[in-house]
Formats: structure tokens, C-alpha cells, sequence
């Protein structure tokens, strides 16, 4: 028996078995999804606006670089992601559009954000152009306002930091000028004059500083260069100082000190005036922004419903069709029933109509087709099983029941053909039509209508010669057919009765085969009385029958207890290989060879 055969079905089997029903679940699906779709989904239109995000902190004096942060980028996204943004883009909206219909949380389901390199874009979803549009303008512009706040913030404070310095500088000038006045007058009289200039030139300086602070252009360059005579004129005085043979070692280290205040004053006012510049020009915290001119029309769930109720149809389609395959499993495979009966397939049947047969009994109109030789390797597999052991006796098995799980199966074909294959093969053969109630086998092998049958044997002791009718061979061999007879009586009452035992116990002296040709077992109570009378069951099951069916005739079976001799696979499609075998059965039919050219 072949391991990969089963009955229980796959789902791709069973989708293909009842591929209508799951394309009908998934057309109705499809449908339905579509009518849903079609009265409840809205047209929205999408639009977007782009920033390109630029560290303000990267170009200030403090780095003087031009490197970005890199962590910058992150978080501008996460800024621009944040409910601050949201909030601030809900109230400025209405500027470009003011039916614009959403606040801050429903902008934050409604946007995307997107990040490439340095640029970040917002993508806007409305349901009116004119508010997607809006919405994603509005959504840079609240960031460039919270990045710029951001950014002053941090100027104006760098700012304040530097004024301090700067006084605290300024003030410590005017400390180390007097101590070195101080020092002078006392080392070096004749510096005095020298000295004075110096104290005149002192506030001056100050008073340049203050003016350049708020001086521009020509203004400052002239205050720049007064600043720098003042400074030579110090130079002058230090170089005067260093020239003195005297100590004035105290005065140098003054004189150093106050070069290096102004050297630190001098370069924090002009890192002020730089940093008050950064923060009109790179405090935005962007270097261009894209905005947003135009929507389109975005896909609706229209699509989306549509393939989800066809994906849907076809999971409870396919799921239909799997529960209908477990209630309706089929024989679909010769080797399918030997799970079931736990018995050999003795013949396969094909179809007649693939053979081109229109007849019931191709044994006798059609012997050399493949149809005829199944019945012959039934015969032959019913000979050889002939012997049953029980225990360890052998016994003769003669008595051989013929019957299916449903009608239509095909077992009174089975059953003639059978018996006519038989026959021929040289046995002395007796079919018995058990079916009373359609008595087909008769009808099939015989257009007489038999004046007698098993009744008038049984009930009132007709000899057997006069009641079967010959249908073909000699005396020695051959066919014959035993019908109901005539007699008044039921057939479960008739096969109840010891004296049928009996009867069929006594011709099996006279025949090699007796088969009885009985109705289907699920259909006919006293089918079951007949399998228990005989010595074995010839099961017949037709190509895509129930598997379900099948079951229950085996269970029926082992109630009553009689063997299984195998079971006839009816109505198989025709196999090539047993197509082909029409110049073998020449010597089966007892014909002579035909000799060509070739062969000689």
C-alpha cells in the first residue's frame, strides 16, 4: 500500500474540488466589500512641504565649524513629530485656509514625517486640497518659529554671558591702569607726562568700546583705528618701561596684564558682535524651506476594502470547501479503499463511455477491451482466494456476496461481468439476483422472463435444474442465473429463513462460484443477512464516491464478520497502460497472432 495515499482531504484539494463555491464566496465578498466601500469612503487629498534642517550651533564662534551635530537630524525629527509643533501648525493653518477644520492631536493622526539626510518632509492628509496644503505649510512654519525661539533663547543668553565678561574685563582694566599710574609716579618721575597722556587715553578707550558697540560701518572703522593708536601710545609707554634701568619688574608684569585684558576685550566684543549677527542669520535653524503648492488626490480605502473582502471570500470560501470535503471525503485514488476495508483491490474498472462501450457487459460484446480483461482479473483474484483458512482448516469459499455502500456503485455490472469472465475462464458459475427488489442482473443478462427462481427452490422444492436459467457455455462449464422467482414472501423474511441457508449450502457441490448479487449495504436492511450467509464479501466502490459511505459499510461488515475478499475499483478513469494491451489478449481470447514482415 503506497505510505503518501490518504482520505482526509488537503485544502488545496478541496479548493480546487469546489473551486465554484469558494470564486462565488469570494465574488459576494468582493462585492459586498465594494457596496460597503463605495457608501462610506471619503476622497482625501495629500500635500507636502519640505525643510532642510541646519544645526544653528554649528557655524557659532565658540566651534567655529561647519560640522553638524549628529544627533541634530534626530532630534528635528522628533521636534517636528512633537504635539508642541502640532499645536502651534493648528493655529497658523487658518492663515492660508480658514475653513481649515483640524486641531492639534487630529494633525498629528493626519501627518508623516519623513527624514532624508538633512531634509525633512511633512506629508499632509485632508479631506480638501486647500487643508492639505495648509497643513503641511503649517506644520515647517511651526517648526522654523519653535527652532528659531529655541535658537534666540540660546543667543540672547550667550549674549548675556559675554556682556558680563566683558564688564568684568573692562573693570579689571581700570584697576591694573591705576595700579601702573600708582607705580610710575613713584618709580619714575619723568614718566608723569607720559603717564598723563595715559589717564587721558584710558577713558577715551572706554568710551571707543562703548561706542563701538552700537557704531557701524565708516563709524566703526574710525573708532577702530583710534582704539589702535591708543593701544600704540600703551605700547610706547610699556616699551619706555622696559627700557629703565631701574626695578620695574612690578610695573612690567601691570603693563602685561593689562596687554593681555585688552587682547581678551577686544576679542570678546568682536565674538559678541558676531554672535548677534548668527542669531539673525542662522537662528531659523533651516536653510531653505519647500512649500507645499500643491495636493493630489490620494487612493481612498476603496482599493483596500476591495482586496480585503476578496481576501476574506476566498479565506471562508476555501474554508467552506474544506468542511464540505470532511463531510463529503472522496474515493479519489484505486488504493483509497484498502485504508478503509483493510483489503486488496482485486480490479480497477475503467469507465466504459473512455472505451467508447455502450453496453453493460463488455466481458461479452467487447472482450478484447480493457474494460473485459478488469473483469477477468477479478475472476482470477475470486479463484484464487477461493480456499479461506479458519483456524487450520482450509475451507472452500464459494459463496460470494457482491455488494456497495450506495446505489449507483455499479455492483450488479461488477457482479455479471464477473460471472460471465468466470465462465469463460471454464467455471461452472451460478449468479443469484439477491436484489428482489430491481432484479437487474436478470434484466441485464437475459431478455427472457424466467418462469422461476430461489423462491420456488426454497419454499416449494423446484428442482434447481428447472429453475436457473442458462445463459451461456456447456454443461460442464458456463454461466447460470438464478432470479427471485415468483413467490409471495418479503425478501428479509425469505433470507431469514434456515431452509436459504440450507439451500446455498447444498449447490456448492454443483457450482466453482457462486455469487450473489446483492442490494447496496447502507441502502437494504437484509443485506446484512446475506453477508452473514456466505463465505465472503466482494466490496465495489466507484471512483469519487464518499469516503464517509465507505466507512460505514466497513463498520456494517465487521458487525457481521465475514471476510472481505477485496473490492472492485467501478468507473475509473482509463489508464494508459491498461489501454494498451489489446495484442496480449489475443492468446487470452484464443486467437492466433498476427504475423507481419517484421517477424518472420
Amino acid at each position: 500500500m503506497n505510505d503518501d495515499i490518504i482520505l482526509e482531504p488537503t485544502l488545496l484539494r478541496a479548493v480546487w474540488r469546489y473551486r465554484w463555491l469558494v470564486l462565488l464566496v469570494a465574488t459576494a465578498a468582493t462585492a459586498a466589500a465594494w457596496f460597503y466601500a463605495d457608501r462610506t469612503a471619503t476622497q482625501e487629498w495629500s500635500a507636502e512641504a519640505t525643510v532642510v534642517a541646519e544645526d544653528p550651533l554649528a557655524s557659532i564662534l565658540f566651534e567655529n565649524s561647519d560640522t553638524r551635530r549628529d544627533d541634530y537630524i534626530s532630534d528635528q525629527v522628533a521636534l517636528m513629530e512633537s504635539g508642541d509643533v502640532a499645536d502651534t501648525a493648528a493655529l497658523l493653518a487658518p492663515e492660508e485656509d480658514p475653513d481649515f477644520p483640524y486641531v492639534g492631536f487630529e494633525m498629528l493622526e493626519r501627518r508623516r514625517i519623513f527624514e532624508s539626510d538633512a531634509r525633512i518632509t511633512v506629508r499632509m492628509v485632508a479631506g480638501t486640497e486647500a487643508a492639505a496644503i495648509a497643513g503641511a505649510n503649517s506644520f515647517t512654519r511651526a517648526y522654523q518659529q519653535i527652532v528659531q525661539q529655541d535658537a534666540q533663547v540660546f543667543f540672547d543668553n550667550s549674549i548675556s554671558v559675554l556682556d558680563t565678561v566683558i564688564a568684568e574685563l573692562e573693570q579689571e582694566l581700570v584697576d591694573v591702569g591705576t595700579e601702573i599710574q600708582a607705580a610710575q609716579e613713584i618709580i619714575n618721575p619723568d614718566l608723569a607726562a607720559l603717564e598723563a597722556q595715559y589717564n587721558e587715553a584710558l577713558p577715551r578707550l572706554f568710551e571707543l568700546f562703548e561706542d563701538l558697540e552700537r557704531a557701524q560701518g565708516e563709524i566703526r572703522d574710525a573708532l577702530l583705528l583710534q582704539i589702535e593708536d591708543i593701544r600704540t601710545q600703551i605700547a610706547t609707554i610699556e616699551q619706555l618701561n622696559r627700557i629703565e634701568e631701574q626695578d620695574q619688574t612690578a610695573i612690567a608684569s601691570l603693563l602685561e596684564q593689562q596687554r593681555r585684558t585688552i587682547v581678551r576685550l577686544d576679542d570678546l566684543a568682536e565674538q559678541r558682535d558676531r554672535l548677534r549677527v548668527d542669531a539673525q542669520l542662522l537662528g531659523a535653524g533651516s536653510s531653505s524651506n519647500t512649500r507645499a503648492a500643491f495636493a493630489t488626490l490620494v487612493a481612498t480605502d476603496v482599493l483596500r476594502l476591495i482586496l480585503a473582502g476578496a481576501f476574506l471570500g476566498i479565506l471562508i470560501g476555501s474554508g467552506l470547501a474544506y468542511m464540505l470535503a470532511l463531510r463529503r471525503r472522496s474515493i479519489t485514488d484505486r488504493a483509497q479503499p484498502e485504508l478503509v476495508l483493510a483489503a486488496p483491490l482485486i480490479a480497477e474498472v475503467p469507465s466504459f463511455r473512455q472505451e467508447g462501450i455502450r453496453t453493460a457487459l463488455p466481458v461479452k460484446t467487447h472482450p478484447r477491451s480493457a474494460s473485459a480483461e478488469s473483469f477477468r482479473f477479478a475472476a482470477a483474484a475470486l479463484d484464487l482466494s477461493r480456499s479461506t483458512p479458519i483456524g487450520s482448516v482450509l475451507t472452500e469459499g464459494k459463496l460470494v456476496v457482491v455488494t456497495s455502500a450506495n446505489v449507483a456503485d455499479g455492483k450488479t455490472v461488477i457482479a455479471a461481468n464477473t460471472a460471465l469472465a468466470a465462465a469463460r475462464e471454464g467455471k461452472r458459475v451460478l449468479l443469484i439476483d439477491a436484489d428482489f427488489g430491481s432484479q437487474e442482473a436478470t434484466a441485464m443478462l437475459t431478455d427472457e422472463r424466467p418462469q422461476s427462481g430461489i423462491t420456488e427452490v426454497v419454499e416449494t422444492g423446484m428442482a434447481l435444474s428447472e429453475a436457473v436459467l442458462p445463459i451461456e457455455g456447456t454443461g460442464t462449464s458456463g454461466l447460470h442465473l438464478l432470479s427471485r422467482g415468483w413467490q409471495t414472501t418479503s425478501a428479509p423474511e425469505f433470507f431469514r429463513n434456515p431452509a436459504t441457508r440450507d439451500f446455498l449450502d447444498q449447490i456448492q457441490e454443483f457450482y466453482d462460484l457462486i455469487l450473489l448479487d446483492a442490494p447496496p449495504l447502507l441502502s437494504v436492511a437484509y443485506t446484512s443477512t446475506l453477508a452473514g450467509m456466505v463465505d465472503k464479501v466482494l466490496v465495489v466502490t466507484r471512483h469519487n464516491s464518499s469516503a464517509t459511505s465507505l466507512e460505514e459499510l466497513q463498520d456494517r461488515l465487521d458487525l457481521v464478520g465475514t471476510p472481505t475478499v477485496g473490492y472492485v475499483y467501478n468507473l475509473a478513469p482509463l489508464r494508459l497502460d491498461i489501454s494498451r494491451n489489446e495484442g496480449s489478449m489475443r492468446d487470452v481470447l484464443g486467437q492466433q497472432p498476427a504475423v507481419t514482415a517484421g517477424d518472420v
